[in-house]
């Protein structure tokens, strides 16, 4: 078995960041549309723009979780829309009712790393369930870095409300560089009903392949300079 002195591992390091290329940074856009649903009763779903659950503790799609947070409350995840009187939607989305017992949702990446927060669309954002926003609507993000931004109102749905009035449609937020580098961020709101989001874009950074095997490589050299034989002198 081979082993290494300290000096040896401290080569080892500066030769695999000498061969390493830098990290590039990755767009995912979470839109709640194939990812697994879990429910309260431990009964797990993929989404499909089909059907609509609506006992969800926490969702993951694409390296990103979702957590309900409230003893009794949970969320809804799936094409909710579609029980709207404009009906046909078909669109995944993130919807949740305060009033069910939910303090929070939060949203973090699975395996804990930091990402930035580019952006999403809020669906419903209003005091009124399942009807129009009043514009009073005291909702809000935090991020782990303690970054904040209220969120805007929006009428519930898409173009149409519940009882198939015309709606304001989705309100698209985009955030600045304070969201960037953060390991989670939160929803909380004191007087809304509803609350619903889609199209989450968040960026992450992630090592080129090309980044990985020349690091390889770097390890690799080090291994054979400490094998081979030392010259007596």
């Amino acid at each position: 078995m081979l082993t290494l002195n300290p000096r040896q591992v401290a080569l080892a390091l500066a030769t695999a960041c000498t061969f390493a290329a830098p990290l590039t940074a990755q767009a995912v856009v979470i839109g709640f549309t194939g990812g697994t649903v879990y429910s309260v009763g431990g009964a797990t779903h993929t989404t499909n723009t089909l059907d609509v659950y609506q006992d969800v503790r926490s969702y993951e799609e694409q390296g990103m979780r979702v957590t309900i947070n409230g003893g009794s409350g949970f969320g809804i995840v799936g094409d909710y829309y579609n029980a709207s009187a404009g009906s046909g939607v078909g669109n995944d989305v993130l919807h949740a009712h305060w009033d069910t017992g939910i303090s929070s949702i939060t949203f973090t990446k699975v395996d804990g790393q930091a990402f930035d927060l580019i952006s999403f669309d809020v669906t419903s954002n209003t005091t009124v369930g399942g009807g129009q926003n009043t514009g009073l609507e005291d909702s809000w993000i935090t991020a782990s870095n303690g970054a904040t931004v209220k969120l805007p109102s929006s009428d519930w749905g898409f173009d149409k409300d519940f009882n198939g009035a015309p709606g304001d449609g989705v309100a698209h937020l985009l955030l600045n560089s304070s969201f960037q580098g953060i390991t989670s961020f939160t929803v909380t709101t004191s007087n809304a009903g509803c609350f619903g989001v889609d199209n989450f874009q968040i960026s992450q950074a992630v090592p080129e392949p090309e980044s990985l095997a020349l690091g390889a490589a770097g390890l690799g050299v080090l291994a054979w300079r400490a094998r081979r034989p030392r010259r007596e002198r």
